[in-house]
């Protein structure tokens, strides 16, 4: 590959309104020979600075010839060691490296899954399974507050299952934040989310598998007393009851009694980070976000050091279909057996924002037959829904 290398010569941002807060952004280097390579840096905050962080660093290498990741890590070494620390610094090196690796295998003519697989002689498949995440099609719309009662996700949860999705994730703990008042026992509120879970569990078929994200909502003692309860309602996903960067001794104690897989690190930087939560056992289950980890190349660093990747390593994607695409990609190149996460429902026209359209089948994301992610922003809703500048 060493004949191949990038000059960047152009730096463009996106946004898209999508509903009440929530919004979608995106960078794209443009090469001197018009190659465009597009990554999602939707971060957890609205008026983030993400942008003007990836512009400052982005200034060091325009025009440099860049012949692989590593010699564009070059340019950022400092800010990659802080990252795992500052979330809007990690956004934006991962979306600086994704969007730098959807341009060079371009370049190179290949496929991002088959780029990210050179080392790999297994087979890959066109299709990613997903596990659909009904919340956020549950949270306010432009309209206001939508109804969450144990009837309505149960709702959700039965027509997903109808499209052919064979596990799907709620988040029903709203009403939940440690420390609590009360000091022993399950705290009342716990109950509101409980009811949300049994209404999706007496819906659903027996062989659909139903995960919960906790959203670190939770301290040890009521983590192991909901899990009695997620498992009396045939949960096979426990999602993050406390943070798992944060506590980690904490979390090793509730994966030892765990009867459930322990899942978390959604906002992790850094494969040795998600190496030692597994290797310490502290989790069953790694979630990588595109977004926030460092890009694809980090996800397979970390498949290359695990001892058993395909069942540990499940990818972290509750945002817009350019990070979607880019975790299908990744899901498939590392062979997961664990599905990709994918937020159902959110807005009618998703789909329409990347041409050619995100294509789901049957709970399966089918890759597009393009190099790179095979796909690029659609203008048209880009001018309808959003803004296009530079920094």
């Amino acid at each position: 590959m060493e004949n191949y290398w990038i000059k960047i010569k152009e730096l463009n941002f996106y946004s898209v309104n999508v509903r009440a807060k929530t919004q979608w952004r995106f960078m794209e280097f443009i090469s001197d020979d018009n190659i465009s390579g597009i990554a999602e840096i939707t971060d957890t905050q609205l008026n983030s600075s993400v942008e003007k962080i990836v512009a400052k660093l982005s200034n060091r290498f325009r025009s440099e010839k860049l012949y692989n990741e590593e010699n564009l890590l070059e340019y950022i070494k400092i800010e990659d060691k802080e990252a795992s620390k500052n979330i809007e610094l990690a956004t934006a090196i991962s979306g600086i490296r994704s969007a730098f690796l959807d341009l060079l295998s371009k370049r190179i003519g290949l496929k991002l899954n088959q780029y990210l697989s050179l080392n790999n002689s297994d087979e890959l498949s066109g299709n990613v399974d997903l596990y659909a995440n009904i919340n956020r099609s549950l949270l306010p719309d432009d309209n206001g507050p939508l109804e969450r009662s144990p009837s309505t996700f149960a709702k959700k949860a039965l027509s997903v299952e109808k499209r052919g999705f064979k596990t799907i994730k709620c988040a029903p703990f709203d009403e939940c934040k440690s420390p609590f008042i009360n000091n022993s026992g399950l705290p009342d509120e716990v109950n509101f989310g409980l009811d949300r879970i049994s209404g999706i569990s007496e819906s659903i078929s027996k062989d659909i598998k139903l995960y919960v994200d906790c959203h670190s909502r939770f301290d040890l003692e009521t983590s192991y007393l909901l899990h009695d309860e997620l498992f009396k309602r045939n949960v096979k996903w426990f999602g993050e009851p406390i943070d798992p960067e944060k506590n980690q001794e904490d979390t090793r104690s509730i994966k030892k009694i765990s009867k459930i897989d322990l899942a978390g690190a959604e906002m992790a930087y850094g494969y040795k980070t998600f190496e030692k939560l597994i290797n310490n056992d502290i989790l069953d289950i790694v979630m990588p976000d595109v977004k926030f980890c460092g890009g694809p190349q980090e996800v397979i660093n970390l498949f290359n050091v695990l001892k058993d990747p395909k069942k540990t390593i499940s990818m972290h994607c509750p945002s817009g279909p350019i990070s979607l695409l880019t975790s299908a990609h990744i899901t498939s190149s590392i062979i997961s057996e664990l599905p990709l996460e994918h937020a159902v429902d959110e807005v009618e026209w998703r789909k329409d924002l990347i041409l050619p359209n995100e294509s789901i089948i049957n709970g399966k994301y089918i890759l597009p037959e393009g190099n790179g992610i095979g796909a690029t922003l659609n203008p048209e809703i880009i001018s309808l829904r959003g803004k296009k500048w530079q920094e």
